[in-house]
């Protein structure tokens, strides 16, 4: 009986084992060529808008089975490639009264869960880090279509500017609420083959 068991107990595992040998991961990255990541903040109490974007990005994603509730993705933006239009205005931005880009030089997302809403609907829940400040954030995504290894991903959420230091010492010297605290972030991504890592 004993001799059975232990037969029962190794067939398991090897099939365990294979179970986990078998699944298909794709490995993608970002095509930086159709792919943004933008923001906009109000400014003047909300007056008007800046918009802007960074220029310099990457994606590493695993789609496990193509199921996305099994797989994991990081993004790193390189903040000193924030672009708003201004050059004067980057500089400031990149500077200590802002991203601090010579200390803090990468933001970064590193998921932990990704949770199904419907089946183009997704939440992934990570450690988003910026300005040395790390924080569990949940990001909403949409999946706007797919064809083998070209995806195209959108996300659109809001972060607190403040709540990662970001300008949060910063003041205009004459309107004493310049800048929102809300910055409004706008991702699309469009996936390609990552060629650093096989499948």
């Amino acid at each position: 009986m004993m001799l059975k068991r232990g037969y029962f107990l190794l067939a398991m595992i090897m099939i365990g084992a294979f179970s986990l040998l078998s699944a298909q991961t794709k490995f993608l990255t970002v095509e930086s060529n159709h792919s943004t990541i933008g923001f906009r903040i109000p400014i003047s109490n909300g007056i008007t808008l800046v918009t802007g974007k960074f220029t310099d990005f990457d994606l590493e994603l695993s789609l496990v089975d193509g199921d996305w509730t099994k797989s994991s993705a990081e993004f790193t933006i390189q903040a000193t490639s924030i672009n708003t239009g201004i050059a004067d205005r980057d500089e400031h931005l990149r500077s200590p009264d802002f991203f601090e880009v010579e200390k803090y030089p990468s933001i970064t997302f590193v998921s932990e869960e990704i949770r199904a809403i419907d089946s183009t609907h997704f939440e992934a829940t990570g450690t988003f880090s910026m300005h040395g400040i790390s924080k569990t954030i949940s990001l909403p995504f949409e999946v706007l279509g797919q064809d083998g290894n070209t995806i195209g991903i959108q996300i659109r959420t809001l972060l607190n500017r403040i709540d990662y230091g970001v300008g949060a010492n910063f003041k205009h010297t004459s309107l004493p609420n310049f800048l929102a605290k809300e910055i409004e972030v706008e991702i699309n991504f469009w996936t390609k083959r990552d060629k650093r890592k096989s499948d």
